[in-house]
């Protein structure tokens, strides 16, 4: 595993009102509650993490999360970005945390830390 990976895979990230135990994979929210997450929620969620305040286009995110190029027609990465919005945004028809930037792709806006407990 590359450094950068292996380095990241024993983390628990801190973002917004969010803890992302990244060896666990597991999402917490400010009760501790724990939000289950999908094999390709999970892995966008970390992409994002991985790049806050980036904006990251479409192709970018479907080479990041699944190795593979997107064809003109692709928007099984809108469909995850919903999907995940639903369930850490506190009004996912209004999102603050991965907004979308218009002709970009979309961006995670909240600052990402190391947890230590």
């Amino acid at each position: 595993m590359p450094p950068q990976k292996e380095a990241l895979a024993s983390q628990t990230l801190k973002f917004d009102r969010w803890l992302l135990d990244v060896s666990r994979r597991e999402l917490l929210d400010s009760d501790g509650v724990a939000v289950p997450l999908s094999t390709a929620e999970f892995k966008l969620l970390s992409t994002f993490l991985a790049h806050p305040h980036h904006v990251l286009s479409r192709e970018q995110l479907l080479d990041l999360t699944q190795g593979r190029q997107a064809d003109v027609f692709d928007r099984s990465i809108d469909n995850q970005v919903s999907r995940l919005r639903r369930k850490v945004e506190q009004n996912p028809s209004k999102p603050s945390l991965i907004k979308t930037v218009w002709g970009g792709g979309y961006t995670l806006t909240a600052d990402v830390s190391k947890y230590e407990q």
